[in-house]
């Protein structure tokens, strides 16, 4: 399986697919090669690190890491380059743009509306292919590609979690209208297209953790063109990594959450429905547990598998243990 093979500072680490249902072992697992040419290695210890993203149309899932061959032990917050990784439909492995950040500042999350140009999400700000310099600045955790538009996610108190990005460089962090301010504690997000709008994605999910115990997901409608609030549900389990699809043939969603704050090992991957539409408030049913990392492993973020596949029921870990199936929209 691929996950964290150790909670260090420097460590390997790879993709496991999951069946979205049935709980089990990992259906496949993909190594990301921790030396050579295409070296990938991230920080399994830190807590805001290893997010999956799949870019605009689906076909590549995202990862970043430091792209640095012949060091194993430096923290890699503080090595340079960062890479954006990706794995396809096919399980073929690539790195596809690096940049230059700031020592000591973590590498996040990365998208693409094009597969060419990347939304590149670190701890110092934005950066695209092959810059040295954030634009904007901002402590960005999640970015993610939904029906052309680019959405963000920041630790800010000072600016809405949630917002879009115009542009891959030079553009300006817009938080969503209707959503208030922030805090430190927000780990991820996602956006379902419910049918009830057409093809807009009009209902949002927030996740935030206070400890590997203690956390909130949260639930937007958009509604004349501002997110109005549909309730919170205290968790027991922190919860990191987040993803979403709509609900076959029924209202609301089912949401699928990875437990802990982001470094916590031998967690787990849940599945919980929200059995309420768009508009109605949050109405969270029972978790199932689909899948449990090894002792010392940590699971980190999640999201669909890439490809065109109709309606697929399987997922895929990342490397500290991270989930990934493909979204789907769902038709009115």
């Amino acid at each position: 399986m691929l996950q964290a093979d150790v909670s260090l500072s420097n460590t390997t680490f790879g993709i496991l697919e999951l069946s979205s249902t049935t709980p089990g072992s990992a259906l496949n697992t993909y190594a990301i090669p921790g030396t050579g040419t295409s070296a990938m290695r991230l920080s399994g210890s830190a807590t805001s690190t290893g997010y999956l993203s799949l870019t605009n149309d689906g076909s590549l899932l995202t990862f970043n890491a430091v792209n640095l061959d012949g060091n194993t032990t430096s923290n890699v917050n503080t090595l340079n380059p960062r890479a954006v990784g990706s794995l396809d439909f096919g399980g073929n492995f690539a790195i596809q743009t690096t940049y230059t950040g700031t020592s000591g500042n973590q590498t996040r999350s990365s998208t693409s509306l094009d597969n060419s140009t990347w939304f590149i999400a670190d701890q110092g700000g934005l950066y695209t292919n092959g810059t040295s310099a954030a634009s904007p600045t901002g402590n960005f955790r999640k970015v993610h590609a939904f029906g052309g538009t680019v959405y963000g996610m920041t630790a800010s108190t000072t600016a809405a979690p949630v917002g879009t990005f115009s542009a891959a460089t030079g553009s300006t962090y817009a938080g969503l209208a209707g959503l208030a301010n922030g805090a430190s504690s927000f780990q991820d997000f996602y956006l379902v297209s419910s049918g009830s709008n057409g093809s807009a994605f009009d209902v949002l999910y927030t996740l935030q953790a206070t400890s590997n115990t203690a956390g909130t997901i949260s639930k937007f409608s958009l509604v004349s063109g501002s997110w109005v609030a549909n309730g919170t549900a205290a968790t027991t389990f922190g919860g990191f990594g987040l993803a979403a699809r709509a609900t076959a043939a029924a209202p609301g969603a089912t949401l699928f959450v990875t437990t802990g704050q982001g470094a916590l090992t031998a967690n787990s991957v849940l599945s919980i429905s929200d059995s309420a539409g768009w508009n109605s408030t949050l109405n969270l049913g029972s978790a199932t547990t689909l899948f449990t990392a090894d002792t010392g492993k940590i699971i980190k973020g999640i999201d669909f598998t890439p490809g065109a596949v109709p309606e697929p029921a399987t997922f895929a870990i990342l490397g500290l243990g991270l989930l990934a199936a493909r979204r789907r929209k769902k038709s009115k």
